[in-house]
């Protein structure tokens, strides 16, 4: 394919639809139901609605990419029809418990414990639903990612081993994400700067893996190889430019229809592109920061740090003047007060 051509076709598919679709979305949104966030301000919920129409053109660009073949296949083709319904799963799931979940049970322990009671909670579900679906992706990954790549008998168990690894990955990934959607702009801040690594190290090194290679992938030119990457990348941040305004601007939010599928899409960028050890401690760095959550707010930690304040801050508006601020956080971190 021309890389000019597979450029205008991340430009429109990537940024040009999702960045239409909200512009058409929020005047309804606006009439729509609001909600209160930390500050006190109404803000309109549906921002993550963005993610549904970004996992079909997803879809529709990985299999176009594939229909031509050719160089464009290393790094595009395998993520874009990939992240496209992992994020599609991931939507759903976070809209219902947008819609119908409630703060009765929070975190791991909290869904854990009400289903050893018997009970699924909303947050549950979407726990299990993105693990499995992260699962799947993985093991498609297996044939292709730097981590996986063993011959043998005992080689296919390691692949199948390393994908459960790296499915724990995305899906801690995705709720990690999550969890920093408690101020305006920190999931997308968040979500853009793991992309963006995931970006750069997957289309540049997933090609050239004797894994990608042995299943008939062929890496792509230096000038070629980078057009992947700007393409990956355009498709990647298209959501983040549609959204961004409405979201720092605390006009909209995102809810966990948003930032769950921007957990997920991130978390296999990441993984994607990772040699074994380096998928190891990444898994390692989410588990402990995961679980770490259930103690410790992230919110504080962010406000005790001057850089990290500072970088929360950026963009957003100031506090209201003359009102109280909101003691819960409106997405249900953990919060000492």
């Amino acid at each position: 394919m021309n890389p000019y051509l597979a450029l205008a076709i991340g430009a429109v598919l990537g940024v040009g639809v999702p960045w239409l679709l909200v512009r058409m979305l929020v005047p309804s949104l606006e009439d729509g139901r609001k909600v209160r966030n930390f500050q006190g301000r109404e803000v309109y919920l549906g921002l993550g609605t963005v993610w549904l129409v970004w996992a079909g053109c997803a879809i529709v660009g990985g299999v176009t990419f594939a229909s031509q073949g050719g160089s464009m296949r290393p790094s595009v083709l395998p993520l874009l029809t990939l992240a496209g319904p992992l994020a599609l799963v991931a939507f759903a799931l976070g809209m219902v418990d947008d819609a119908l979940g409630t703060s009765a049970a929070r975190g791991f322990r909290g869904h854990l414990r009400a289903l050893a009671k018997g009970r699924l909670t909303t947050g549950g579900l979407k726990l299990f639903g993105i693990s499995l679906a992260s699962l799947v992706v993985a093991l498609v990954m297996s044939q292709i990612s730097p981590w996986a790549g063993h011959h043998g008998a005992n080689g296919r168990i390691l692949n199948v081993g390393l994908a459960l690894i790296a499915g724990a990955a995305i899906a801690l990934t995705s709720n990690l994400v999550n969890l920093t959607d408690l101020r305006p702009g920190r999931a997308l801040k968040t979500y853009s700067m793991l992309s963006l690594v995931g970006v750069v190290s997957t289309g540049l090194l997933m090609p050239t893996t004797s894994s990608a290679i042995a299943a008939g992938f062929s890496p792509a030119p230096g000038f070629e190889r980078w057009v992947d990457v700007l393409v990956l990348g355009l498709f990647v941040l298209g959501p983040v430019f549609a959204v961004w305004r409405y979201d720092l601007a605390e006009m909209g939010m995102l809810g966990d229809g948003g930032a769950n599928p921007m957990g997920a899409v991130a978390g296999l960028l990441v993984v994607a592109g990772l040699p074994l050890w380096g998928l190891l401690v990444y898994f390692a760095v989410m588990l402990a920061v995961n679980l770490a959550s259930e103690r410790i707010s992230f919110s504080a930690v962010i406000d005790g740090n001057n850089f990290l304040r500072w970088l929360d801050s950026v963009g957003r508006r100031g506090p209201l003047p003359d009102e109280v601020l909101l003691k819960t956080d409106t997405h249900g971190e953990h919060n000492p007060e």
